[in-house]
């Protein structure tokens, strides 16, 4: 029962943080993008063009473009998914129906200024709605259809679907407009990108080095910070050899740096990019939809 219970305030955590992200994306479209008569990517991209053409509301639109992805993705995505999806969808077009009549726009009378907000809300809006497990309708759902269909991969059809939604702009507004519309999915993609892996960025590092017991040793009480021994072999040399693999915080790789080569001016290391970490002294597992 404790566990039941858990589960349902964890699944009325999400819908709230959907509504929450639902009404992110309808601030940066109602009040910042359509003034200046810019354009977001996907379905609400082309809900945009519909309402400068037909003058038709854009939430009116949005739902309509929606009706058939979701009769579509209905048995191709996760059930919990597909709900999640449709509380976004519905409650993007709601906040956009309420602020529709109110002519309220954000005082930026800049249009670099109003691509860079409106991509930077919008980016944000949809990557909160991604980490709530759900997402606002649309393109999410597509890309999913596509890729368990015939395995194209979600950036693929993203883009592709912005680049249809640029050309639409092109042939029905100027140059001028499209690309600062361009600039507004760039920084959109960008900030959903630093949303869902998180702001503070964690990067792995893997040394190579014969001194690995004294650099571990190093990390684990002069770093504080937890690491693994790999078993290696060197191919030129034949010889075993440790490993050293530690994950850690963006800051903090200048000092590790120092720490290993003044242990082993010798020491060969690589560092990479890590999207998201599990486990002890990261994110726990027990967030995440299992």
């Amino acid at each position: 029962m404790p566990k039941l219970l858990a589960l349902e305030r964890f699944a009325f955590r999400d819908i709230i943080g959907i509504v929450i992200a639902s009404f992110i994306i309808a601030i940066a479209i109602q009040l910042v993008i359509v003034p200046a008569y810019l354009l977001t990517g996907g379905l609400s991209g082309i809900a945009i063009i519909l309402h400068f053409i037909t003058d038709y509301p854009i939430w009116l639109w949005y739902i309509a473009l929606n009706i058939p992805v979701f009769i579509a993705g209905y048995k191709l995505a996760s059930r919990r998914f597909t709900v999640y999806s449709f509380v976004g969808m519905m409650s993007v077009s709601g906040f956009l129906a309420l602020l529709s009549p109110l002519n309220i726009q954000l005082p930026v009378n800049d249009i670099l200024l109003s691509a860079l907000l409106g991509g930077t809300l919008n980016g944000v809006g949809v990557g909160l709605a991604l980490i709530y497990r759900g997402s606002t309708g649309g393109l999410d759902i597509i890309a999913g259809i596509f890729h368990r269909l015939w395995g194209i991969n979600f950036g693929t059809t993203i883009f592709i679907t912005n680049v249809l939604v640029l050309g639409a702009a092109l042939l029905t507004s100027n140059l001028y407009l499209t690309l600062y519309s361009a600039l507004t999915m760039f920084v959109s993609s960008k900030m959903i990108d630093s949303v869902t892996s998180g702001f503070i960025s964690k990067k792995t590092v893997l040394i190579v080095s014969k001194k690995s017991d004294d650099i571990a040793n190093a990390i684990l009480h002069r770093m504080h910070r937890g690491c693994t021994l790999l078993s290696g072999k060197g191919a030129y040399t034949g010889q075993a050899e440790n490993i050293i693999m530690v994950t850690t915080g963006k800051t903090q790789v200048p000092h590790l740096k120092e720490l290993i080569f003044s242990l082993d001016p010798q020491a060969f290391i690589t560092i990479t990019d890590t999207v998201e970490v599990y486990g002890r002294g990261f994110k726990p597992w027990d967030t995440e939809d299992v």
